[in-house]
């Protein structure tokens, strides 16, 4: 069998890739269907079996269960993990004074196994923005100035983590401290002497927005 694709199979495979890379996951089945204006689902399984029997995906039998497959040079065949992390905005490593206004600033492009989740719903991207935390690392890379920082907003928070906090609509990145009661205590990690720990009323009007899990390069150092 030829593995020449069809321009109706490239478009398919385009639609899969764009959702993948949008989303992190597949379209469903439906969601296909009324993206290519088909008739039935039929056509698009007809579709996804060519593009499999060619190499090109793989099926699974679980909901919105295909997966790329890229061919290496080497001839191995590898899947294709890039999931869309929304960059919301700016938080600030400092005094809470970036807005924390969601804001589009495009998408970041992450293999999957970098972020060791199996769906990015949960996560969204800020830029740092601010010295407070420049000494304290997460998997390895420290929070400096115009990084990335990836927030799992559905994560467990426990005594030490770093997360996203909102104080008085302002973003601010900060360690965490649980152990008073009645009081959280969010304090910075910084080689400025400037910066100290904010001390706040558990019951008082602020918000825990995520726990910071990935920080990535920014080779552009995008900052205010």
């Amino acid at each position: 069998m030829s593995n020449k694709l069809t321009k109706k199979q490239e478009r398919v495979l385009a639609l899969v890739r764009d959702c993948y890379l949008e989303n992190g996951y597949a379209p469903s089945l439906g969601e296909l269907q009324s993206m290519l204006g088909f008739n039935s689902k039929r056509g698009v399984v007809n579709h996804l079996v060519a593009l499999e029997n060619k190499g090109f995906i793989i099926r699974t039998s679980e909901p919105r269960g295909i997966q790329i497959v890229e061919e290496r040079d080497d001839r191995n065949l590898q899947y294709e993990y890039l999931i869309g992390i929304p960059i919301f905005g700016y938080a600030n490593a400092g005094t809470p004074l970036v807005s924390a206004q969601e804001e589009s600033l495009g998408m970041l492009r992450v293999d999957r196994s970098l972020i060791r989740r199996k769906s990015p719903r949960d996560l969204f991207g800020l830029i740092v923005e601010g010295d407070s935390m420049n000494q304290r690392e997460v998997d390895g890379l420290k929070i400096e100035e115009g990084r990335y920082l990836i927030v799992d907003k559905e994560a467990d928070i426990v005594e030490g983590d770093v997360v996203v906090a909102v104080i008085d609509s302002s973003a601010t990145v900060k360690n965490i401290s649980l152990t008073t009661k009645d009081m959280v205590v969010l304090y910075p990690n910084s080689d400025n002497p400037k910066h100290q720990p904010m001390y706040l009323d558990a019951s008082s009007d602020f918000l825990i927005n995520g726990k910071v899990v990935k920080v990535l390069n920014n080779p552009m150092k995008t900052t205010l």
